[in-house]
């Protein structure tokens, strides 16, 4: 206003020298003018929000990150800054001298974080690592600042979705962290054996978290390392999962499969909350010793067979003694030998490394074998026990039936001898009712420093395809040839019966035998019957016992188109040393009819028979 004054009057000044007779004379000059427009601050486009709702239901676990977004315009087109504050408080404005980004206004420590530099229009993200040291809720309040050299303005209008119109967002202020459980300890109740049940149980609490009223946890035992907290699962197969508990120390069990081999398992533990956070402490990730307990194997004994290799069919049952006075060789037992740790072991060698078997007629073993399961009880006729060391069956693992991890069995083959004597138990015999059975058990590897494992005696109680009978072995061995009864004269004879012929039972059974004989001649066997030269059968005599001294006392001998029986009761044999025996004695009577000399032959029968039982 002062510059205008100064103007006219001037001009006034000029007008009265001319005495308004002088010509007017008109002149122009300027003046700039200058005006300061100040910053302005940024506008919000959209307003401030978590991009990833971090609210009580859905925390922020701890280790990850939370996200804040926003979009602000600014009338400069000027970029800008999003700058989250932990309390509302008007940013500083200008910036304070040394800093180049504005600050909340109780400074850095009252500041979550500030974005990077965002162009006008744009959208603007703030990554906030969030770790356990926050807090469990923690408010925030959201502003934007653009970049102005000269005056950088702040947007005092604070957004964080609280106060707009409508319910809280669970994407509104304040975010929450989610803080991992503390695992401390972990336990197995191994050993167990394959079918019984193994738990796992925990020292793993959330005592941070109290919003939710506790945080569930989960336990997650694995086979082998490797988790995935966000499935959750074990990424390489897993032996138990718990149910989600919000009462801390979770525990979990599994029933072990059989089979399953015995030995040490890697159980590696993993305790993770509901919302996928893993636990922190020593035990996490760890592992356990499950121990799968080594069981003793036992003996199907259903599957229990004896049998007869030399038999008329597969399988034949009938058990036939064929060697007198000796053993026969190659009976054969075959049975199931079960182990609930499986057919192999860890090392891919068979878990069961031996059987023992007793075999024995039903009545000496009894229930369960358990009357011959011993080397005293060991005796030829009836019971031949593993412990004798004069009776060694030959067992093996059959090499034709498959033998891996997964099978709970297998089968095994024993072949053993018997003993002439052993008892009969077929028809007509002493012991008809009864018949063979075996009773076997198994012995384990006993693997990993665990002592062998050796299951009890199973017997075949029931055999199958019923009772293998032990047939009657007819054998006999007769001594005392050649009959010698010395030198006669026609119408002479022996007045006692000096010779004598010896039998012995050399099979399983009492004997009786038939006596017969042809005549005697000196052209034998081409005799001329005729009365000159010719001893006819009946002038040879036997008498049974010693006591029957005199020729004439014993009996008349048949001729072997007409055997006689002879019930001589020769008893079984029962010492496989000393068979039983019984002598016939001898003598004879040269007919007076007789005119030729010379050396008379002739040939007398001796023919075993299976006496009647109640004579053995």
């Amino acid at each position: 206003m002062g510059i205008i004054v100064s103007f006219f009057a001037l001009m006034s000044l000029l007008d009265f020298e001319r005495g308004g007779h002088v010509a007017s004379v008109q002149a122009t000059s300027t003046a700039t003018t200058t005006v300061t427009v100040l910053n302005t601050p940024p506008d919000w486009t959209l307003t401030a929000r978590e991009l990833y709702a971090s609210a009580t239901n859905t925390p922020t676990n701890a280790g990850t990150s939370t996200v804040f977004t926003a979009i602000a315009t600014d009338n400069n087109s000027e970029d800008y800054l999003l700058l989250v504050c932990k309390s509302s408080s008007t940013p500083t404005h200008p910036y304070m001298p040394g800093s180049p980004t504005p600050q909340c206004g109780g400074g850095l420590s009252d500041q979550w974080g500030i974005s990077a530099t965002t162009s006008s229009a744009a959208e603007a993200r703030l990554t906030l690592p969030v770790t356990a040291l926050d807090d469990e809720n923690n408010p925030w309040y959201a502003y934007i600042c653009d970049i102005n050299a000269g005056s950088p303005q702040c947007n005092n209008v604070m957004y964080n979705g609280l106060h707009e119109p409508g319910a809280p967002s669970a994407t509104s202020s304040p975010f929450v962290v989610n803080h991992a459980a503390t695992f401390t300890l972990a336990a197995d109740d191994s050993p167990t054996a394959p079918g019984g049940t193994v738990t796992w149980t925990t020292t793993a609490t959330d005592t941070i978290d109290v919003l939710r009223g506790g945080d569930g946890l989960q336990l997650f035992v694995c086979r082998a390392p490797g988790f995935n907290p966000e499935g959750p699962y074990c990424t390489n197969g897993g032996w138990a999962t718990s149910t989600i508990t919000t009462q801390g120390n979770p525990s979990t069990s599994t029933d072990l499969t059989i089979p399953a081999q015995d030995g040490d398992r890697p159980a590696y533990v993993y305790v993770v909350d509901e919302f996928g956070l893993e636990a922190t402490g020593s035990w996490q990730a760890s592992s356990t010793v499950l121990t799968v307990d080594n069981t003793p194997p036992y003996v199907s004994s259903s599957t229990i067979t004896l049998y007869d290799v030399f038999g008329s069919t597969t399988l034949d049952t009938d058990l036939a003694l064929t060697e007198p006075e000796g053993e026969t060789q190659n009976f054969v037992v075959t049975f199931d030998v079960n182990d609930d740790n499986g057919c192999l072991n860890t090392s891919a060698s068979n878990e069961v490394t031996d059987v023992d078997i007793n075999v024995y007629r039903s009545a000496k073993g009894g229930a369960l074998g358990l009357g011959c399961d011993s080397s005293g009880e060991y005796n030829a006729n009836d019971c031949y026990t593993h412990t004798h060391p004069q009776w060694v069956p030959t067992c093996y693992q059959d090499p034709a039936d498959s033998c891996t991890a997964g099978d709970g069995s297998v089968t095994w083959e024993c072949t053993f001898p018997l003993w002439y004597i052993a008892d009969p138990t077929d028809i007509g015999s002493v012991f008809a009712g009864q018949d063979w059975r075996v009773s076997a058990r198994a012995t384990d590897d006993g693997q990993e420093g665990v002592s062998p494992q050796t299951g009890d005696y199973s017997s075949d109680d029931e055999p199958v395809d019923g009772a293998s009978e032990m047939t009657q072995f007819l054998s006999f061995r007769a001594t005392g040839s050649p009959i010698a009864y010395g030198s006669f004269e026609p119408g002479f004879g022996n007045t006692e019966h000096p010779a004598t012929t010896t039998v012995y039972a050399t099979g399983n059974t009492g004997l009786d035998h038939y006596l017969s004989g042809d005549a005697m001649c000196v052209t034998y066997p081409t005799c001329s019957n005729d009365d000159s030269d010719t001893i006819y059968v009946p002038y040879q005599q036997y008498a049974t016992s010693s006591s029957v001294v005199s020729y004439g006392s014993g009996f008349a001998l048949s001729t072997s188109t007409s055997p006689q029986l002879v019930n001589v009761d020769i008893l079984k044999t029962t010492a496989t040393a000393t068979p039983s025996s019984d002598d016939t004695y001898w003598g004879i009577l040269v007919p007076s009819s007789i005119t030729f000399a010379g050396d008379y032959v002739g040939r007398n029968y001796i023919d075993a028979a299976i006496a009647p039982s109640n004579e053995w």
